[in-house]
């Protein structure tokens, strides 16, 4: 059946999960700090010379103490770039520089607030969203306080004014960029007609899921869910009206589904359901609560509808790999379907 999945998924994957065309979000972020660890390095040192030619020694120690902290983050940001949430090297390197400027602000350098600019569109680079913000809070409080302390009110007022706009555009931008980036990871692991995850999504979660239980030592329970007679409603009913159907099913199986499960599109009127830590008797009753529901509600474009379910549990102690799990639980679904219908079966292995 071609759905919106079929249209929207390829064009997303060909843009988004394909390496060739667009570079993972991870490594795409590392290859950018590393960048601007070293751009910066390098425009300190070409700063720290010119500052020798006009006697600005001060500033020239400052530029050369701050050289070998931003390598360092660079270094940081390369032994970091498989884990998404790492910034403590990253804050401590802006942390650094920010005493740098400040010291240099006890020596009357008002130079030295050109640097905080940089210093705060570089933390929209480096760090999550809302650590940035709170970054760039301290940096302007900081630094409004010891312009006003060192120089005079007015001094004060020009740099906090113009650097709380250049951070707040920085940090609109930023923001824009999370949510859209959010919302095309999302887009590129669910299904736009049910609003289910989808196959590629289920097949990583499972392997995780199997290593879990292994780990942790509880139970994974799964459940595969099929509309019976499906061909036949698509083939009465047509794509559009069956579409339909689809939306509305998997909206109210989302809303069945517990805390901590997840649900899966799989194509052809197929669901499948990954509950972790579920022993088989809670798995029964949800099952059977499923197969109900479905039965005795009304749905649009088709007056009844029934579904075959087949499920599993795989122990803490079973050596079934997630290949294994998936064809025993599909084969559950087929007796559920041969055995008559609007059923649900388990598989004992």
């Amino acid at each position: 059946m071609l759905s919106q999945e079929g249209l929207i998924r390829p064009a997303l994957s060909s843009l988004w999960k394909n390496p060739n065309n667009m570079l993972a979000e991870s490594y795409l972020r590392t290859r950018t700090q590393i960048l601007l660890y070293i751009g910066s390095s390098i425009l300190f040192f070409f700063l720290s010379l010119q500052n020798v030619r006009y006697g600005n020694y001060d500033l020239f120690y400052i530029g050369m103490l701050a050289m070998p902290a931003l390598m360092m983050g660079a270094v940081y940001a390369w032994f970091k770039r498989s884990e998404l949430q790492a910034y403590l090297g990253h804050l401590l390197v802006l942390g650094y520089m920010l005493v740098l400027v400040l010291f240099e602000l006890l020596q009357g350098e008002a130079a030295a607030l050109h640097w905080l600019y940089g210093l705060g569109l570089f933390s929209f680079l480096l760090l999550p969203l809302k650590t940035a913000f709170h970054f760039n809070l301290i940096v302007l409080l900081l630094s409004s306080l010891f312009a006003l302390v060192e120089f005079n009110f007015f001094a004060m007022l020009r740099f906090a004014s113009s650097f709380a706009l250049l951070v707040g555009m920085a940090g609109m931008y930023a923001w824009l960029y999370h949510h859209k980036a959010r919302y095309l990871d999302q887009a590129g692991i669910k299904d736009a007609l049910t609003g289910a995850y989808n196959m590629k999504h289920w097949d990583l979660t499972l392997r995780q899921e199997v290593s879990r239980s292994e780990a942790t030592g509880h139970s994974l329970s799964l459940l595969a869910f099929e509309v019976d007679y499906f061909d036949q409603i698509l083939e009465v009913q047509g794509i559009n009206s069956t579409n339909e159907l689809l939306a509305e099913l998997g909206k109210r199986l989302q809303g069945l589904t517990r805390a901590g499960d997840s649900i899966y599109y799989a194509g052809g009127g197929r669901f499948l359901f990954m509950l972790p830590t579920t022993q088989e008797e809670g798995l029964l009753v949800f099952a059977e609560r499923l197969r109900r529901d479905v039965e005795d509600s009304a749905w649009p474009v088709i007056d009844a509808m029934s579904a075959s379910i087949g499920c599993l549990t795989r122990s803490a102690t079973g050596t079934e790999d997630s290949r294994d799990l998936m064809d025993n639980l599909l084969s559950a679904l087929a007796q559920a379907q041969q055995s008559g219908h609007n059923k649900v079966v388990t598989f004992k292995g």
